[in-house]
């Protein structure tokens, strides 16, 4: 049976950089809340950098979002890792596009390791207020 990798990290973002020559990544635009005028509102693409070590074998992957108050699923992304000792630590990416929130309010991203949650955050999907311009004459 495979050592059951270690969450590090599960950042979001809009985009992941990957320098071609040192393999280093830069994560542009971290967030963990979105807003928008209206819903169901539809984000055109983020970016999911997961940060693992303490495994060793290969291993099954999948990033699952769910609305927390309806447990609708927004999204799931498969992939796989493998680790060569437990001392190593290994970096994924997941990019995902045209994602559906139709309700405002907390999301969950679950990131899973041979079907075992290993690590979650909270993203929220905000509607924003609508302003009212003050004509200065009370």
């Amino acid at each position: 049976m495979n050592e059951m990798p270690m969450g590090l990290a599960l950042l979001v973002c809009d985009v992941i950089i990957q320098d071609k020559q040192t393999n280093k990544r830069t994560l542009v635009g971290l967030f963990d809340r979105l807003y928008t005028s209206s819903l169901p509102c539809v984000h055109p693409s983020l970016a999911i950098f997961v940060s693992l070590t303490s495994g060793h074998g290969k291993y099954a992957c999948e990033i699952r979002c769910h609305h927390q108050q309806s447990g609708e699923v927004v999204f799931a992304v498969k992939g796989n890792v493998a680790l060569r000792n437990p001392l190593q630590v290994a970096e994924l990416e997941f990019n995902v596009r045209s994602i559906t929130f139709r309700s405002e309010g907390e999301y969950w991203l679950e990131f899973n390791v041979d079907g075992v949650p290993v690590m979650m955050r909270r993203i929220f999907i905000n509607l924003k207020k609508e302003t009212t311009k003050k004509s200065g004459k009370d």
